[in-house]
């Protein structure tokens, strides 16, 4: 009953969250891919699809879907953008707190969720399928967790249709079963990975072969004008951001979470570490195509978990706040939003929290060594 009860007000939790941030969020982004996505999702698979915007005619589960809902096109795509990281984020905080037993873990895990550099860009840009990527993964991290890789299966081949982020995470499990000690039926874990990334492989070549989508896409200068052997767009972002610039980009991905995850790395189950290192190669690749402050941002599925279980080891009130400290940041950062304290605000307390917390739980782990 109690853990019932726990897990409705982390879902209530997250609901109020994501709404917040999204409130808070410009009520249009400066830039969007909205157009290309609305196209995709009113013309499905069709062959006239326009060179540069091929990738986005693949992902048609998300705007396909939306297309079914009799709503004004703003209402649905702000309420599926609620909808989903509210689900994404509930996975993860439920999780936690079953994992830890404590509250608060799952209550910082909402928060540096829905605060998170990923989860809070969609709140300036809801239109994308970055949102629906964000539940597919949560929920094969969860059956990871669970041993469910049938389901992880069936998940990871609806969700290639809404983005090709979910094979890399059909990836990153089957990599995480051959990491030793292999947990058992890894077999099973190898094969449903194989299977998702050869169903991608195979969608897109049958688009290509029976449209002029790759005929088109080879005429214009290659997939979104990027050069992979080059670099891709990482070598644009590291070409077009100082130093000094690059760094703050990558911190606010989760902020002081990072440290935190560090922290709670060693005390995580042995499952969700070699998920992480199962996930490092696959989605690190991710930064090739995307912006790295906006692709590690789908690494929250290993990051939030281990920052949770690390402030699981201090007092719930220092825990709660150094992850509501670290969430503005990344807020702020992700929105650009009036509504929230510009960093310079915020960055010395969280810092000073940080450091709080650091030195609590490493006490507390000297603690549990001595008793041990």
């Amino acid at each position: 009953m109690v853990a019932a009860r726990l897990w409705w007000l982390l879902i209530a939790l997250n609901a109020a969250l994501a709404l917040g941030i999204q409130a808070a969020a410009p009520s249009q982004p400066a830039q969007s891919d909205r157009e290309k996505y609305e196209f995709a999702g009113a013309h499905p698979f069709a062959p006239t699809c326009p060179p540069l915007w091929v990738v986005y005619c693949y992902r048609v589960l998300v705007p396909g879907t939306l297309e079914l809902i009799p709503v004004d096109s703003e209402v649905r795509w702000r309420g599926y953008r609620w909808a989903a990281t509210t689900a994404a984020g509930s996975i993860i905080a439920v999780t936690v707190a079953s994992i830890t037993s404590a509250p608060a873990a799952g209550v910082a895990a909402a928060v540096l969720t829905q605060a998170s550099y990923g989860f809070a860009f969609t709140a300036y840009d809801p239109f994308s399928a970055d949102p629906a990527v964000f539940v597919f993964v949560a929920a094969m991290a969860w059956c990871w967790m669970r041993g469910r890789w049938a389901l992880a299966l069936a998940l990871g081949l609806v969700g290639m249709f809404a983005k090709e982020t979910v094979a890399l995470m059909s990836a990153s499990l089957a990599v995480a079963a051959l990491i030793p000690p292999r947990r058992r039926g890894w077999e099973k874990w190898v094969g449903q990975g194989a299977l998702v990334v050869a169903a991608l492989l195979a969608y897109r070549w049958a688009l290509q072969s029976y449209s002029d989508w790759g005929k088109e896409l080879g005429q214009s200068a290659g997939l979104l004008q990027i050069d992979l052997s080059k670099g891709g767009w990482l070598a644009l972002w590291l070409e077009g951001n100082p130093p000094v610039t690059r760094v703050y980009l990558l911190f606010v991905s989760f902020g002081f979470a990072w440290l935190y995850a560090l922290l709670g790395y060693r005390a995580a189950p042995l499952e969700w570490r070699q998920l992480a290192l199962g996930s490092a190669l696959p989605f690190l690749a991710l930064n090739y195509v995307q912006n790295p402050e906006r692709a590690l941002g789908n690494l929250f599925f290993v990051v939030i978990p281990f920052a949770a279980i690390a402030l699981a080891r201090v007092p719930a009130s220092l825990a709660i706040s150094a992850a509501v400290l670290t969430g503005l940041i990344t807020a702020r950062a992700a929105t650009s939003s009036v509504w929230l304290p510009p960093t310079k605000y915020t960055l010395v307390p969280a810092a000073v929290a940080a450091v709080v917390v650091v030195v609590q739980a490493v006490r507390q782990t000297g603690r549990q060594a001595d008793r041990g």
